[in-house]
Formats: C-alpha cells, sequence, structure tokens
C-alpha cells in the first residue's frame, strides 16, 4: 500500500473510531493527530485520536466507547493528565489519548505565557495545530488562535535549554578512546538537542520530543545549517573522529544562527562550556 492509500484508509478508521466519542455529550472534541493528520502514515502508522472531555470520563464512559463498539483493547493506561485507551479496528491500532478540556488549558497556559519547555507540552500543541477535527471545531480553534503567534520568551528558553551540549573536550576524548557506546549516545543527545535550538529559533513547536520524521520536521525549518539533514545521518555512521567533527561544526553554525536570529539569546557561557578544555 503506497503512503496515500495509508492515509487514506486511516482517516477511514479514525472516523469510525471517534463516532464511538462523538456520540457522548461529554465529549467536547474529537481530533485525529500525528502522522496520519499530517500525511506521513504509512503501512506501519498507529492512528492517534485525541479526546477532549469537558468533565473527567468514567471507567463506564471509557469501556463504551471501546468495547461497545466491539473493538479489541490492546491497553488501558491512567495518570494525572490523560487518559490513554489503546485498541484495534481491522488490524489497525488506535492510540486514544483522553483529556480534560482545562488540562489542554494549563498546557497552554505554562508554554505560552510561562515558557515552559517540557516537551509534551509541545507535543499537545502541535496536536492542535496540525490535527484534523472530527467533533468540537469551534473548541479546537480556539486553541490554535491562541497558539499561532510563537512567543519570543518560549524560544529563549528552549535555546537556553538545548545548547546546554556536551563539551567539544569529552567528544574527542571518546573518539579517541572508541568509546563508540558513550560516544553515540552523546552524538544523538546532541543532535536533538541541536534540533530542539532550530526549531525554537525557527519559531516552531516541536512536535516529538525526540524527532521523530526527520525529513518532514527539517522542512518546517526555513533557517538552519547548510544540508542539515544529511550532516546528521551522516555523523550517525561516520568513523568517530569525523562524527565528532561534523556534530561539533553544527554546534559551532547553531551558535551563530541562533545568534543572527534571536538576538536576545546570551549564548556566551553555552559556548564557553562547548568549548571548555580541562587544565592537566
Amino acid at each position: 500500500m503506497n503512503a496515500s492509500a495509508a492515509v487514506e484508509r486511516r482517516l477511514r478508521l479514525a472516523d469510525r473510531a471517534a463516532a464511538a466519542y462523538i456520540a457522548n455529550p461529554h465529549v467536547a472534541a474529537v481530533l485525529v493527530a500525528g502522522s496520519v493528520a499530517r500525511g506521513l502514515a504509512d503501512d506501519f502508522s498507529d492512528i492517534e485520536l485525541d479526546v477532549y472531555w469537558a468533565a473527567p470520563p468514567t471507567d463506564e464512559e471509557r469501556t463504551a466507547a471501546v468495547e461497545g463498539a466491539g473493538w479489541e483493547r490492546v491497553y488501558a493506561e491512567v495518570d494525572d493528565d490523560e487518559w490513554a485507551d489503546g485498541y484495534l479496528v481491522d488490524g489497525v491500532k488506535v492510540d486514544t489519548s483522553g483529556f480534560v478540556t482545562s488540562t489542554i488549558e494549563g498546557h497552554l497556559d505554562a508554554v505560552l505565557e510561562r515558557s515552559d519547555t517540557e516537551p509534551e507540552r509541545q507535543v499537545r500543541i502541535t496536536a492542535l495545530l496540525d490535527g484534523r477535527a472530527l467533533h468540537g471545531r469551534p473548541v479546537i480553534e480556539a486553541w490554535r488562535s491562541r497558539c499561532r503567534d510563537y512567543p519570543t520568551g518560549l524560544a529563549l528558553a528552549m535555546v537556553d535549554a538545548a545548547m546546554e551540549l556536551r563539551p567539544r573536550e569529552r567528544l574527542e576524548m571518546l573518539a579517541a578512546r572508541d568509546d563508540v557506546l558513550l560516544l553515540h549516545r552523546d552524538l544523538v543527545d546532541s543532535a536533538q538537542r541541536i534540533l530542539d535550538a532550530l526549531f525554537a529559533v525557527n519559531r516552531v513547536y516541536v512536535p516529538h520530543p525526540f524527532h521523530k520524521w526527520l525529513d518532514w520536521e527539517a522542512s518546517l525549518l526555513a533557517h538552519v545549517p547548510t544540508d542539515v539533514v544529511p550532516r546528521l545521518r551522516r555523523l550517525l555512521v561516520a568513523p568517530p573522529h569525523l562524527a565528532v567533527q561534523e556534530l561539533c561544526a553544527l554546534t559551532i553554525e547553531t551558535f551563530d544562527l541562533i545568534e543572527r536570529l534571536l538576538p536576545g539569546a546570551d549564548l556566551t557561557q553555552a559556548r564557553a562550556s562547548f568549548e571548555s578544555r580541562r587544565t592537566s
């Protein structure tokens, strides 16, 4: 099945899954999110369905929406902010995330007003911005309107957090020792942090805490180091010393980019930490 067919099939299944929730008058809104909404889904993709409740759902309400429709439940989990239900619809897994509307309002307040960099909060925002509303469009549009202007305070906070990188000296030491497992852990962590910073400087919310669908993510960013995606791919398979050289070059270019596009960012300490060397 080609990508377009995989997306269309999942959208049809999402409509069926959503109908079981929309029938409940306590459901304020429903949208399909993730790769299906973004047109990226393939044959491996699950369906992400976000259900926004006006009040906390009872166990009976959740059960009615899943088992009452005759679907096979895969999991059911609850935490302080979310009711998660996984089930199979015609062999495709649907991951339903349930939230009270006040929880979403709290996420928006934290990100937009207090510059909270918690990744899950931005995931919720990108679900709203990229998702396809299946019910409660006015509710979803009101949330979207709040998120359309990316706050400068959030950009500064994201850059501050992201650019606390492993020092160049540590990377060079691990390469010299051929400590490839430790080195690659640091390479991946640093690459993800650089991407976090690039999203911030481009005023784009981060859609996934670990940067899934890398090529698509990069397409959202107007300002990046030259050939950033091919270079990230290369450094993950290059010999250790070449990987470190590539990462360090990307790091310096990202520092320069931030200073040019986000004048309020003070990278003095971050640059010094990256270039710091121990005295022997």
